[in-house]
């Protein structure tokens, strides 16, 4: 009779045993593990039923030692830290089954939103009444009572939930904010994406809205901790609420995707472009060093870093003649006006040929003298110039006292109009360039960039490309073979000049 009904209850009950074990785990890989051991047990324990009228509470009381014999087994391999003074009885699978429930309770009651997490708190933790929980969180009670109500569903269907983390959760993504701007210094805003969550909230909401709770998940983080910065890059501008408690980004993202396929796209036809500017500036030389500036004696391979940089800023300047809609810039806070973008890479190099560690428009050295240089990134450390303008102060007065000592070209303004001019051909042909590489940067940006977001970043990279392209180019120039890494030490795209306000107070004697 015993084994009859075994038999018959585990064939009957198959769907019923599966859903008692899915309501306990609620993953269905381990539901169809614990239901097996469920089963099992049962058909094991068959010979033991002595009584037929308690048969159905003897199988349900296996069903849950069998429950509780998973649970330990799960703790036994899991990363959780028990402790291993307490022994194997049924007692102590009972605080191990407490234990589990409390923390699947407190994680529940980390990824519920503030309004229902504050009110939840008082009213269960604090033993605040109703009248006293709305009076504290300064709601109606009618309120109160909704809140709690809606707690108890959500909690009621989450603590059966199997949870998953997302990646960025162990694998937080490497994010860098830019921003090109104007104005006045922003300490909080500067230093927003110091830290690893901002960049990752608006990495995870890029293409897909996602509320704070799903944010929690994904990040790995309890709702409290994410509401401040959730609120601070609101406040910035950088994530827009969609109402319905989603959010998405609103900042364009260089991801690491589009990066790699601008990079492969724009290097093989730039490569050819590069390399005859270069060609152009090579069969100049002789007309530049006519010129007389200090410096004018240095080796081709020198020159032609130093004028190639020159070429670049020239150009850069020429394309957005052309297109003053890139110079606009929106305002970003309070006494700021700038372009921002942010950056994502995994396993982009921070050292590759694309790279440009710094580089500088202007670098005022004193009152007199400005340099101007790259660093990039298709040279090596030796051959980059240094943050430290007392250094280089020093090295252009020593030029200036003995120009065999010159290690860079020095100018006076006329000098630097006339090498522009004898280049000026290169000079446009560069603006080409930039307007080749904004093209590229556009069409790839369209199929990378969200919707939301594709019409702001058409602009970002227009905006941007000049930056963004530095170190593009210098490789392009070392793949031509028109120019060479140097054999000495020594910053070689590099030049210096003196400043407009200078010669109008002594002069063009350099």
């Amino acid at each position: 009779m015993a084994n009859y009904n075994a038999v018959q209850f585990v064939e009957e009950n198959m769907k019923t045993i599966f859903a008692y074990a899915l309501a306990r785990v609620s993953n269905k890989a381990d539901a169809e593990d614990l239901a097996s051991d469920i089963i099992l047990a049962i058909l094991q324990s068959k010979d033991k039923i002595k009584d037929p009228t308690a048969f159905y509470g003897f199988v349900w009381g296996i069903a849950a030692n069998t429950y509780k014999s998973f649970l330990r087994k799960r703790h036994k391999n899991s990363f959780a830290e028990l402790d291993e003074s307490i022994p194997y009885n049924d007692g102590a699978l009972d605080e191990l089954c407490s234990k589990e429930e409390l923390n699947v309770l407190r994680r529940e009651l980390s990824l519920l939103s503030k309004e229902y997490r504050e009110c939840t708190v008082a009213y269960y933790f604090d033993g605040l009444s109703c009248a006293d929980t709305a009076k504290k969180l300064g709601i109606s009670l009618e309120m109160v009572k909704y809140y709690l109500f809606k707690t108890r569903k959500i909690l009621k269907e989450g603590i059966g939930m199997e949870r998953e983390y997302g990646e960025k959760s162990y694998r937080p993504a490497k994010f860098e904010f830019v921003t090109i701007f104007s104005g006045s210094y922003n300490a909080e805003y500067r230093n927003l994406f110091n830290r690893k969550l901002p960049g990752n909230i608006l990495l995870s909401t890029y293409y897909t809205p996602m509320t704070i709770r799903e944010l929690s998940l994904e990040l790995g983080v309890a709702t409290p901790y994410l509401e401040d910065e959730i609120g601070m890059l609101e406040k910035y501008g950088l994530l827009q609420n969609l109402g319905g408690g989603k959010y998405q980004t609103n900042l364009v993202i260089f991801t690491e995707a589009f990066t790699k396929e601008f990079y492969k796209t724009a290097e093989a036809a730039c490569t050819d472009r590069v390399k005859n500017i270069l060609s152009g500036i090579k069969a100049k030389l002789g007309d530049i060093r006519k010129v007389g500036f200090v410096g004018c004696g240095l080796d081709d391979n020198r020159l032609l870093w130093a004028f190639l940089w020159m070429c670049m800023r020239k150009g850069h300047q020429l394309f957005e003649d052309k297109h003053p809609e890139y110079r606009e810039r929106e305002k970003i806070y309070n006494g700021a006006m700038g372009t921002n973008y942010g950056v994502d890479y995994y396993d982009l190099p921070n050292n590759s040929k694309y790279d440009c560690p710094a580089f500088a428009g202007y670098a005022g050295l004193d009152n007199d003298f400005a340099m101007s240089f790259a660093n990039f990134g298709a040279l090596p450390d030796k051959n980059h110039c240094s943050v430290n303008n007392e250094e280089y102060k020093q090295k252009l007065y020593a030029a200036l006292a003995d120009k065999t000592k010159a290690e860079f070209a020095v100018m006076t303004n006329d000098d630097l109009n006339a090498v522009e001019t004898i280049i000026s051909d290169e000079i446009t042909e560069m603006s080409k360039v930039y307007g080749y590489l904004t093209e590229k940067a556009t069409e790839i940006m369209r199929v990378h960039a969200p919707e939301h977001i594709r019409d702001q970043g058409e602009h970002v990279v227009g905006s941007t490309i000049f930056f963004r392209t530095v170190g593009l180019i210098g490789a392009c120039a070392a793949e031509s073979g028109m120019v060479g890494v140097p054999t000495h030490d020594g910053a070689v795209a590099l030049y210096a000049y003196r400043t407009k306000y200078s010669e109008e107070k002594c002069g063009d004697v350099c």
